[in-house]
This record gives C-alpha cells, structure tokens and sequence, in this order.
C-alpha cells in the first residue's frame, strides 16, 4: 500500500517537475537495507521510499529538484546517519522524553525535520520538528494518510511552480487539505 502510494506521488511530482523523479535516483534493489545500520527495524515507510529512490543530495545543484514538499528535501540514503545523528542531538538537547522511535525522513538547511515517529505502544505518525523549537508535533495520522495527503495537495493544486520553477504551496488551501485527511494531528490545528 505504501508502495504504491509513493508510486503516485512520483508520477504527481512528475506531471509538475518531470525531471523531479529521476533527480532522485534510483535505488538499488531493497536499497532500504542499508538503514538496518541506523535501525534495526525499517519502518514501512522508510523502506517504500528507499527501496526505490536514494534521495536528494544535499549538494543538489538544480533548485527546482531540491524539494521533495515545498521547504524540505528527501534525505539521501548516504547522507542518513549524518541526518539522524544531527536529529537524535537536537532531541537530547531538547530533553525529548517522549519514548518510541523517532527517525528522519526529509529535511531543510535549518535542521528542521519531518520524522517518522513510533510511540512505545505502535502508533505510527509522521511529525515536525523545528530545531528552535524542539517539540514533535503531529503532522499526519500515519505514514499512509502522509502519503494521501500529498497526492492530495497536488491533485487538489494545492502545490504549483512559482514564476521561478520552484515549489510552492497555497498555504491556507494546504491546512484545509491537511487539516480534513488528518484530523487527529495538532499541526494543522494550529
């Protein structure tokens, strides 16, 4: 299921950026098993991804393939450790005791993030994580319903190229979409 569904997202990304997929790499077969370093258990949603893309580097020279959601690029598959690392100590210097696992999956030139989160009792959600700030805040429901919505916010024009070629979004429209398909998640509370 979440194959596919980061499969769509690839082809909504494409009908926008059609060089966008291909900038990402392609992975090598079961490319996720390389986060077995960093994980002993490979979410789901890590492996959909990296078992067909590698991600984008963050020596990106093209501007218009950097992002994977405005703001946010795709870690790169060898850029992980480096990114988890950097992730785990804003954390501890956050005094982050929420439990669980908690593992990066895109982020910005701030150190921002937008993790993979599984609490101690299972649940599964995708958060933020702004380093000024320091708190997860629940973005979407689940790795499923993260990726929905952001099939949802290019089939509902949510996201468009701006007069330069790059990435953007219709912020109100984006809360509106978010808000509806996530209805258990603060951020779009906010």
């Amino acid at each position: 299921m979440l194959t596919a569904k980061f499969q769509e997202f690839l082809e909504l990304s494409a009908q926008l950026r059609p060089g966008y997929p291909a900038s990402l790499g392609k992975a090598p077969a079961e490319g996720s098993t390389v986060l077995a370093a960093w994980t002993p258990e490979v979410p789901g949603l890590l492996q959909a991804v990296y078992d067909h893309v590698l991600g984008t580097d963050s020596g990106e020279e093209d501007p218009s393939l950097v992002e994977f959601i405005p703001g946010y690029r795709l870690i790169h598959i060898s850029e992980y450790g480096r990114e988890l690392e950097v992730l785990s100590g804003i954390l501890q210097e956050k005094g982050y005791t929420g439990g669980g696992v908690v593992l990066p999956l895109l982020t910005n030139y701030g150190s921002d993030y937008i993790c993979y989160h599984r609490s101690e009792d299972g649940t599964e959600r995708i958060c933020d994580l702004l380093h000024d700030y320091g708190d997860l805040v629940v973005m979407y429901d689940s790795p499923d319903t993260f990726l929905k919505t952001l099939c949802q916010f290019y089939k509902q024009e949510v996201y468009f190229l701006d007069e330069e070629g790059y990435l953007d979004c219709d912020l109100v429209m984006e809360g509106e979409v978010g808000a509806a398909l996530n209805s258990g998640a603060a951020y779009w509370s906010e």
